[in-house]
């Protein structure tokens, strides 16, 4: 072999190794990228992870509901605490948001998000759980809240915190009734009477008398314990809780009519307003739904706000340190 075969052979080799090396070079810098890219994309999914685990922290927390009620009706913006988060997490922020909007049909919608940025490990991540409020049980379009919009353990459950009335003591503008009265509107004022018998001298005999017991017309809460409760007009928009037997007079009533499960209903009327009859006991009331008796009283009612989720969604944030 001549010493120019022997130099292109050479001058071959180092191109081959050359090339080799290049080729090796290029094989291992694509998988060290690729596996930082993994390692990345690994931690980023941990990261959400890790925020959803977050939220849901939150939301099974035993003050998480006295939290979400304290901002709906209170407008508080107290920082919001979690009691313990997953491993490797830092909390950065967490805290409610209202977003309540009016649809195409100008129907007003309710809603809300949890939302929380974390620091897990070396990733920032944001996120927030949306969802309504607004008990869906008190948004029934016929106005009518029974037996059948509600599923068999819930409606025991609801059944139980209606049975006593406890849940009116954060309104003491209320009057209880114990025995047989007449509600009217006369002189510009809401009255309960109890009806009484009285000599007349010109008759010379006793006549039945309306006698004024009551002005309820700064009452925000009937209760009937027992007896009978007749309605001659209408009403200023009120709850009435009904324990035993209710006269109607065709007359139209505003407000949020609640039937006990010994309640007795006689004649009909016109509630504009929500009608709760967990016992099924209505047999004259037609309801015509208005959403006005829960911008005054929804604060009072059992299970009125609840957080029910729709959607959960993520987004990066900027490390500014």
């Amino acid at each position: 072999m001549s010493k120019r075969e022997k130099g292109y052979i050479y001058i071959f080799t180092i191109l081959l190794i050359s090339l080799l090396a290049i080729f090796f070079y290029f094989i291992y810098s694509y998988m060290s990228g690729s596996t930082f890219i993994s390692k990345n994309r690994l931690e980023s999914l941990q990261a959400n992870y890790a925020l959803e685990s977050t939220l849901n922290i939150k939301i099974s927390q035993d003050d998480f509901q006295k939290d979400l009620e304290d901002f709906i009706f209170k407008e508080s913006s107290n920082k919001l605490g979690i009691k313990k988060l997953p491993e490797d997490t830092e909390l950065l922020s967490l805290n409610f948001k209202r977003e309540d909007y009016e649809d195409e049909k100008n129907k007003y919608i309710d809603l809300i998000s949890l939302k929380s940025q974390i620091k897990y490990k070396d990733t920032l991540v944001g996120g927030r759980i949306r969802g309504h409020y607004i008990n869906k049980i008190y948004k029934e379009e016929d106005g009518i809240l029974n037996s059948s919009k509600v599923n068999g353990e819930a409606l025991n459950s609801l059944r139980e915190k209606f049975a006593c009335d406890d849940w009116t003591d954060k309104n003491n503008k209320k009057i209880y009734l114990d025995g047989d009265f007449i509600y009217d509107y006369q002189g510009g004022e809401y009255i309960i009477f109890e009806e009484i018998e009285v000599y007349d001298e010109e008759s010379d005999s006793y006549i039945k008398k309306l006698n004024p017991l009551y002005d309820v017309s700064k009452k925000d809460i009937i209760i009937q314990k027992s007896g009978t409760l007749k309605f001659l007009s209408s009403t200023r928009g009120q709850i009435f809780i009904i324990n035993d037997k209710v006269v109607f007079n065709d007359n139209t009533l505003s407000g949020i009519i609640i039937l006990k499960e010994n309640a007795q209903i006689a004649n009909t009327c016109t509630l504009n307003g929500y009608l709760i009859d967990l016992y099924d006991r209505n047999s004259g009331i037609g309801v015509k739904y208005s959403s006005r008796v829960f911008s005054l009283y929804g604060y009072l009612l059992p299970e009125y706000i609840k957080f029910q989720p729709i959607s959960l969604n993520y987004y990066d944030i900027e490390d500014n340190t």
